[in-house]
């Protein structure tokens, strides 16, 4: 096939190399049912109990994130996962058999970072965040048989999260709840995505949601360009008096130089900022999930937060 191929009348060019993403396709499969970690198991173990205060591990923690990805990915409950050992080690002796509560606890202490692993020098960062469901229900038990009263019936987990422009990959990401706000969590995506890389964005691509002062500013100290979409009724000069407390002796403030040439003609800064690139960053919500659903399946805040940092961290490792 030449890799052109007809849609909606208009002709375009697949460049996408099938050949790499079949294998990567195929190690997906092969993470799911892959124990290898059974190979140094005993050093491993022995290194983890060496100086530990109290009873032995008996177990090594490869074994929990294998039973993570079986958690996140196919949304296996923790006693299903059980039984998934079980019928592993009928294959595999060597394989030992927690109990869910054991796989429950030793998943949700699992220290998880996001690691990424491609990006370059003067990368462009991009930040958006996303809504995840604390539980697998509509909104109807929300808004209807509890009148939208959040305090009384669970409500959103908000994904806040920051990628790479060319490499695709999570940088990092906060975990907070609905009533954050997104812009308040933004520093913190900035600096999380220093210390996970360590390399500076040289720009940042955002919505409107990133348009504060405070925003600009602070891109400003880093030495970061911001591309960030500035409302057409924004205010362009400096804020009120009231805000008094948030007024700074910067002249011209940042976000006012760049909302003037930005609103002057918003098509052609598009264009040459390329700012419609930030769709990637949507197309990774939808992909995250589509893979590993639009819910978590833990109970608890603080595993809600694991079990999401678990994921994206793994969405990493299945690019």
């Amino acid at each position: 096939m030449s890799g052109r191929r007809k849609r909606w009348g208009k002709k375009f060019v697949d460049k996408r190399n099938w050949k790499e993403t079949n294998a990567r396709l195929v190690r997906h499969g092969t993470m799911l049912v892959s124990i290898s970690f059974l190979e140094n198991e005993k050093e491993l173990l022995k290194e983890m109990n060496r100086g530990k205060i109290g009873a032995p591990f008996k177990y090594v923690n490869p074994l929990f994130e294998f039973t993570g990805l079986l958690h996140c990915r196919l949304h296996l409950g923790f006693r299903q996962i059980e039984g998934t050992i079980i019928g592993f080690a009928e294959k595999e002796p060597l394989l030992k058999k927690p109990d869910f509560s054991t796989i429950n606890r030793r998943f949700n202490s699992l220290e998880t970072k996001i690691q990424p692993r491609k990006t370059k020098d003067g990368f462009t960062m991009l930040v958006d965040s996303s809504g995840i469901s604390t539980t697998n229900r509509s909104e109807w038990m929300r808004k209807i048989h509890r009148n939208g009263k959040i305090n009384e019936c669970k409500g959103f987990l908000k994904l806040h999260v920051a990628m790479d422009e060319e490499t695709k990959e999570i940088l990092t990401a906060e975990i907070t709840t609905e009533k954050i706000g997104d812009n308040k969590r933004f520093n913190q995506l900035i600096e999380g995505s220093i210390n996970n890389t360590g390399k500076k964005a040289a720009k940042i691509k955002a919505d409107g949601s990133y348009s504060s002062y405070e925003d600009f500013d602070l891109l400003k100290q880093l030495g970061i360009e911001p591309i960030i979409n500035i409302p057409d009724n924004a205010i362009i000069g400096l804020p009120e008096n009231k805000y008094i407390n948030r007024r700074r002796d910067l002249e011209p403030r940042t976000r006012t130089k760049y909302a003037k040439l930005q609103l002057k003609n918003k098509k052609k800064w598009r264009k040459e900022k390329a700012y419609g690139k930030r769709w990637y960053i949507e197309a990774l919500f939808s992909a995250i999930k589509r893979q590993f659903g639009q819910y978590a399946q833990a109970t608890k805040y603080r595993n809600m937060q694991h079990e999401q940092i678990f994921k994206l961290q793994l969405y990493n490792q299945l690019l």
